[in-house]
């Protein structure tokens, strides 16, 4: 028979996916699970973010409750606290720790122990702030794709930089996210000479946008990497119906990686602006730099940006230690 109510208590700094494991055994086994999230003023990251990652790795039974992380480090204090802030008294108590069966036992409920030797998953929270890049594929997915890197490659047609981007992930070990534009194309080019409209890019934008944020919940080394965003749907505006739309630049990258138009244009079958070519090269360099994100333009062969652009990129993957 499952149990009215449970609760499990942690700082979830960050969550991790042995939080997750927590989480998803206790509520398994209750028909609603509380889950005390401790909160600290001088943490690095907010515990509303915490909890928004928390409820996005956590059954649809679960509810992050927060509370200030004002008392010592006692069962009785916390237990007291624990019964003040939920609507309704545990019946069980989930742990991962030591102190699980006195906490349970002052709040009147029954202490179940979960993987208290972190078999699963051997690391803890301490371990990933002191070393996020080492530990980022330990976070959940939410948290990878708020506190991924973010990089986009940008250039005109015949530039190289899908062949890069790609390249580029396989080589750091990451997702990479496709150009969405490309795809709404081949879906629509059937219909020839059919005008565009603003609505159209605007979508695509915030479907490219959307993709890249799906992908960064897999990039488990901390650096996403994608090819075009925004900023280049703006510009094929601009090129298609010859005149500036509304914004459709998405919140900027960390860093923006321009492909120069520095060697002969190729036609693929589906390319048709080599006369705009150097004209959307200057455009979005321009942007680009406006843009807020740091800027790298990229020149020569495959092999040479490839080097240049992992060198740029490495940086990036590092953190600085988390509180």
């Amino acid at each position: 028979m499952t149990a009215s109510t449970g609760v499990t208590v942690g700082k979830f700094n960050p969550p991790h996916l042995g939080h997750r494991h927590l989480i998803e055994v206790s509520a398994a086994q209750v028909e609603h699970l509380y889950v005390l999230l401790c909160e600290r003023t001088d943490q690095t990251l907010p515990a509303e973010l915490r909890r928004r990652w928390l409820e996005d790795a956590a059954p649809t039974n679960v509810t992050v409750v927060v509370t200030p992380d004002d008392l010592p480090e006692e069962n009785e204090p916390w237990a007291a606290r624990t019964l003040d802030v939920l609507p309704v008294k545990p019946d069980l108590a989930f742990t991962s720790e030591s102190y699980g069966d006195g906490w349970a036992e002052l709040m009147g409920a029954m202490h179940v122990s979960v993987d208290l030797e972190r078999a699963t998953y051997p690391f803890s929270a301490t371990e990933i702030r002191s070393d996020l890049g080492a530990h980022f594929h330990c976070l959940v997915p939410a948290a990878r794709a708020d506190l991924s890197r973010r990089v986009v490659l940008i250039g005109a047609e015949s530039t190289g930089k899908s062949t890069l981007a790609e390249a580029l992930a396989i080589e750091l070990g990451t997702t990479w996210v496709p150009e969405h534009g490309r795809w709404y194309w081949e879906g629509r080019r059937h219909l020839g000479n059919q005008h565009w409209d603003s609505d159209e890019f605007y979508r695509i934008a915030m479907a490219q946008r959307s993709l890249e944020d799906d992908l960064a919940r897999l990039a488990i080394n901390g650096v996403v990497i994608a090819d075009t965003d925004g900023l280049v749907t703006a510009v094929w505006h601009e090129r298609y119906l010859d005149r500036a739309g509304p914004s459709f630049i998405t919140p900027s990258p960390d860093l923006y990686l321009i492909c120069s138009p520095d060697f002969a244009w190729e036609q693929d079958g589906t390319r048709e602006s080599e006369r705009e070519r150097q004209w959307m090269h200057e455009r979005m360099v321009e942007l680009a730099n406006k843009s807020g994100a740091a800027v790298q333009v990229l020149s020569g062969p495959h092999v040479e940006r490839l080097a240049h652009a992992l060198e740029i990129v490495h940086p990036l993957t590092q953190f600085s230690p988390l509180v």
